[in-house]
């Protein structure tokens, strides 16, 4: 029986047309020929006998069969690429993309605004950012690096620890001014509340009244499906919402948001990881990019430090 043995250089235009949704912008970031990229996927789909991409109007989509491919084509080529920088002498070099994925709201609060140091320092490094409130697949959206508060006891991953924060309810001074502050968190019943979608109508917030936890379920008038909508939506005065303090700390340093019953906050801690593949984590690139991640966390997000060892062990 023969086998078919694809070159590499078909699987790189078949992921990064994926990731692009279109053979152009793949061909454009590659700098090649758009008949390149489409010969080479060709070549993968007579090679394997399938169809591996659906072409559309609205760009390019994965089959079955295509989305297995690129995920393994994904793990693949990272570990055709750190076998390239050992053999050459260049294994602790800081070089080459790396895929950094958070939530909108990190991505463009906390991660952004730090990116020119990191790149200052690391010139040969090319980030990536993939921005979804939700949950990256580190293997099937071929992500070196993510950002998480949560980290599932069902995965295979490395996490390490960049800091703990609290979550605390915030409104805007022109909503404070037009609707009054709530003096306890039952009086939250009288006031307009923004959530997340994911929430559902009802929410339930935990705060602290003499010494012991105190639930309340409030219910919103105004939903959002991202972080970054609710933040705007208490920014333009909607109402009375949760968000985390690191990334509230901007907003509140210059006058555009207030915090709201600050005595009954519950202090719980919650806590930030960065997390990375088994496989990926000795990567120098990955390395590089955590170290930094960690240093930012401490330093300019206002994350209480780590209680964990630097490179906690891998979670299953």
């Amino acid at each position: 029986m023969r086998y078919f043995l694809p070159d590499p250089s078909d699987l790189r235009w078949l992921v990064r047309s994926l990731d692009l949704q279109s053979f152009s912008a793949a061909a454009r970031e590659l700098d090649v020929a758009v008949s390149v990229v489409t010969r080479g996927v060709s070549r993968l789909e007579a090679g394997y006998g399938v169809t591996l991409l659906r072409r559309s109007t609205h760009g390019l989509s994965a089959t079955p069969e295509g989305a297995e491919l690129a995920q393994e084509a994904r793990v693949l080529l990272a570990q055709l690429e750190d076998i390239s920088a050992a053999l050459s002498g260049q294994r602790n070099r800081v070089a080459g993309a790396l895929r950094l994925a958070s939530s909108q709201e990190i991505c463009e609060q906390l991660v952004l605004p730090h990116l020119v140091q990191l790149r200052a320092r690391h010139p040969a490094l090319r980030i990536e950012l993939v921005a979804e409130d939700r949950v990256a697949d580190l293997v099937t959206d071929g992500i070196d690096v993510a950002l998480r508060t949560t980290v599932g006891s069902s995965e295979s991953v490395v996490a390490r620890e960049l800091g703990s924060f609290e979550r605390r309810l915030y409104a805007s001074p022109a909503y404070v001014r037009q609707h009054g502050e709530p003096g306890t968190p039952h009086e939250l019943s009288q006031h307009q509340v923004v959530t997340h979608t994911a929430q559902g109508p009802t929410v339930t917030w935990t705060f602290r009244q003499a010494g012991k936890p105190l639930d309340v379920m409030v219910r919103s008038q105004l939903a959002a499906n991202t972080s970054a909508l609710v933040h705007h939506a208490l920014l333009a005065g909607a109402g009375i919402g949760m968000l985390s303090r690191p990334l509230a700390a901007a907003d509140v340093a210059a006058g555009r948001l207030v915090e709201v019953l600050a005595p009954f906050a519950s202090r719980a801690k919650h806590t930030m990881y960065a997390v990375s593949l088994p496989s990926r984590r000795n990567a120098a690139r990955v390395r590089a990019v955590i170290d930094f991640l960690q240093e930012a966390a401490r330093e300019q997000w206002g994350l209480a430090p780590a209680t964990s060892a630097p490179a906690a062990p891998r979670l299953r």
